[in-house]
């Protein structure tokens, strides 16, 4: 039988219930929708307001894509999102409730694996920049703006990267990590962006091991690297 994810959830508060009275009692209803609409989780989860301004919730679901739903329906306060789970792996995900009904989440591709502890040392994030100018082995060109989050946990990360809706020209999705010297590797990864709409989120399963960032020790910084060992999989 395939592991379940753990996921513990950390939901923020919205300007309501942020207001309430110490001890009152707070109904959070949590969903999970796969992509046809499929109910995976839907539980509601009660605590009191205290002193704290989030509350954690835990839940397990099965791997995969998902859209998650929160509402404090009392309070008038919501949030959605699409997250992926990786089967097996504990998630720690931060959410904030919106005081206005929770607009259309817009549609990002979703990037996820596994990575050792001192991925976290190296500070990963993704940029990009214009594929005609991005030559492996060459200075990086300039970088485009990027609206990108990135959420870190001991064994794994996660990232949500939204696409420009403003042009459509070919772009290089890129891992940069910081080095020792406070200098970064730019690693080029091997997929198109932006990735064609098909209504539905996308999403990539890149797992970084241990060998493959203590192989970039030695290769040049502010360079766009294109080793052949980092490999992407549709999620």
């Amino acid at each position: 039988m395939l592991a379940l994810a753990h996921i513990v959830l950390h939901a923020g508060f919205c300007g309501a219930i942020a207001r309430a009275p110490a001890g009152t009692s707070i109904a959070l209803r949590a969903r999970v929708t796969d992509r046809i609409g499929r109910l995976q989780v839907d539980k509601v989860f009660h605590f009191e307001r205290g002193d704290d301004q989030e509350a954690i919730v835990e839940f397990d679901n099965a791997f995969g894509l998902y859209r998650l739903d929160l509402a404090a329906p009392k309070y008038r306060c919501s949030v959605t999102d699409y997250v992926y789970f990786i089967p097996g792996y504990d998630r720690n995900i931060i959410e904030k409730l919106s005081d206005s009904p929770a607009p259309a989440p817009p549609m990002p591709l979703l990037l996820s694996g596994t990575a050792p502890q001192s991925f976290l040392y190296v500070q990963p994030t993704f940029v990009l920049f214009d594929k005609s100018a991005a030559i492996c082995g060459k200075p990086i060109p300039q970088q485009l703006p990027t609206h990108i989050v990135v959420e870190n946990d001991q064994d794994s990360y996660y990232a949500w990267l939204y696409s420009d809706a403003s042009g459509n020209s070919p772009q290089q999705l890129t891992l940069r990590l910081r080095t020792p010297t406070h200098q970064y590797h730019y690693v080029r990864i091997p997929m198109s962006f932006p990735v064609p709409w098909g209504g539905w989120p996308e999403s990539i399963l890149l797992n970084v091991t241990e060998d493959m960032i203590d192989g970039l020790a030695g290769d040049q910084v502010d360079t766009l690297l294109c080793p052949k060992f980092w490999k992407t999989s549709a999620g």
